[in-house]
């Protein structure tokens, strides 16, 4: 029976709206001429995938590269030899950094005479390819983000399959490795815990059967759960939505036994978990191996005082962040493109780092950089300015003595070293006054260390306000002193200041209602005539001074000068 014409227009015209919207295209294929024909609707299908000349595109052989028409042309003959239906999946180079791919799906044709050709059809499959491979880059990027925290964490979906976890996950709760995978029931992981007593005694499956009913209802929940072996883990979990739907749950995991110890430390794990997605202890931020930023969190716009502009942009990129930082002084003077250039070099080779850095306004962070490894880094900054105060006290402390304030022996050791260094540079002199105190013993034993304690603080003062501000006054232990004089005139000006200081210490005084008079015996040393180092330069004043007390004490005498 004859078909109508008008039927005939309608089908074609619905075949050509098929190819069209699903973006599918027919060919067939002529096995003994080894040629291919393809409609004209196809042609234009293959056309806007791979551009270029429209006289390539009426066989897909004349577009595809050399490897891949190898592939096309052995399933070809494999299919007219065994009567095989075959379905391939091809790339095809378009001139642009993403190509184009493509599903050809092909069977043989049978005639009375047996295979006549092969004919199939090719679907344009090129953005759901592009969008797994934009799915996986998001996924990497956020595994390095999530390997970067301190917690563990697991991500499940509506089936209660697990898709997302990072390191501690394992290193926290314990798990065998290989029960833990890409959609790994989380039943059996459950099971597992319940059957090393993770959950207390009675039966594991009723246990589980208990837990799963829980994990169902997808309710936000914290909790403390002890372990085996005596630590404690806090559990924390989110459901997160997709479409105004609850898709699945985020799972947080903290060892907090140590931190059980005190209430406060309790107080600060409360503030730190909170849902791990959105945000860190400090701040965080990640880019891409193009280095744009993919993420960050709100206090990496606070800590590091970035203003909102520059995040208004679509792409963020690092330089953009880098240049903003060198144009504020944030890494210290020089040229502003200059230090966005060095920065940007140390930035492009993606080692990983852990450093302190100082901030313009006093503020320390403590910067650890991670690298991605498809590309990028994950980077966290915490404010360590508290704890450097407290080792710079710490390192003040060392080096002052405790009466008196004054420097003591090791900072005076470095601040005579600074002394000769410059000296040596710019041929100036100094000089380093051995002083000891005369009746100090006699004082302590009659008046008290009280008493003594008193007198020392006092000889500090008279010592301190008889030099300049930029001399050295420091003690060295019991009742002597060492005087530091930078840039001195000759010895004229130091032995003035040495009459000057006997004449000051040997005044009469009252201290804690009690008369006390103490001298003090001065040996000087001139730097260089008198020594070319530390050690020469304390010798022979200390063996000035010792000759000043074998000669009836308070006074003061030049190393080297005639007895």
């Amino acid at each position: 029976m004859q078909q109508d014409p008008c039927q005939d227009c309608i089908e074609k015209r619905q075949l050509e709206l098929i190819q069209r919207v699903g973006r599918v295209g027919y060919w067939e294929y002529d096995a003994q001429s080894q040629s291919m024909a393809l409609p004209e609707t196809s042609q234009e299908l293959l056309h806007s995938m791979v551009g270029g000349s429209h006289d390539k595109c009426h066989s897909l052989m004349k577009v595809l590269p050399q490897a891949e028409r190898r592939r096309l042309l052995a399933a070809l003959d494999q299919a007219h030899a065994k009567r095989l239906a075959f379905n391939l999946e091809i790339t095809l180079s378009n001139g642009t950094p993403k190509p184009a791919h493509m599903v050809v799906r092909g069977a043989p044709l049978t005639g009375r005479g047996g295979i006549v050709g092969i004919a199939g059809t090719f679907q344009d499959i090129t953005q759901s390819k592009h969008i797994e491979s934009e799915r996986e880059e998001v996924i990497t990027q956020m595994q390095a983000l999530l390997d970067a925290l301190p917690q563990g964490v697991s991500v499940i979906d509506r089936e209660l399959k697990l898709i997302l976890w990072n390191r501690r996950f394992f290193e926290i709760l314990g798990l065998p490795q290989n029960m833990v995978y890409r959609y790994a029931s989380f039943e059996n992981l459950l099971l597992y815990n319940a059957m090393r007593g993770e959950y207390g005694p009675g039966d594991p499956q009723q246990h589980v059967k208990d837990l799963v009913d829980r994990a169902r209802a997808f309710q936000p929940h914290r909790f403390e759960r002890p372990q085996t072996g005596g630590r404690t883990v806090l559990v924390e979990g989110f459901p997160f939505r997709f479409g105004g739907e609850v898709s699945g749950f985020v799972t947080t995991y903290t060892d907090i036994t140590e931190r059980k110890q005190t209430e406060d430390q309790l107080t600060r794990q409360r503030d730190v978990m909170k849902t791990v997605i959105d945000n860190f202890p400090g701040a965080i931020s990640l880019f891409d191996a193009d280095l744009r930023m993919a993420a960050c969190n709100a206090q990496f716009k606070t800590l590091l005082e970035l203003p909102a502009q520059l995040f208004e942009k679509p792409d963020v990129h690092f330089e953009d962040l880098i240049r903003f930082n060198a144009q504020r002084g944030e890494y210290g003077p020089g040229d502003v493109e200059t230090l966005t250039a060095a920065s940007m070099a140390r930035a492009r080779n993606f080692q990983a780092h852990h450093i302190e850095r100082a901030r313009p306004g006093g503020t320390w962070l403590e910067v650890t950089g991670t690298v991605i490894p498809s590309g990028g880094f994950v980077t966290s900054y915490i404010d360590i300015t508290e704890r450097k105060q407290a080792e710079e006290r710490i390192r003040v402390l060392a080096l002052q003595d405790a009466l008196t304030g004054l420097p003591n022996r090791l900072s005076l050791n470095e601040q005579l070293e600074q002394a000769l260094q410059r000296a040596q540079a710019n041929g100036s002199e100094f000089a380093v006054l051995f002083m000891d105190l005369d009746g100090f013993k006699k004082v302590n034993d009659q008046c008290g260390h009280d008493v003594g304690d008193a007198l020392l603080v006092r000889v500090a003062h008279l010592l301190r306000e008889t030099v300049r501000q930029t001399d050295v006054v420091a003690r060295l232990g019991g009742d002597e002193f060492i005087l530091l004089l930078h840039d001195i005139a000759g010895t004229g000006m130091v032995v003035s200041l040495a009459d000057k200081i006997v004449a000051s210490i040997g005044a009469p005084t009252t201290l804690n209602g009690l008369p006390v008079q103490v001298g003090a015996s001065i040996g000087i040393a001139i730097y260089p005539q008198h020594g070319l180092t530390r050690e020469m330069l304390l010798k022979a004043a200390d063996q000035a001074m010792y000759v000043v007390k074998t000669h009836g004490k308070s006074g003061h005498r030049l190393a080297g000068a005639a007895e």
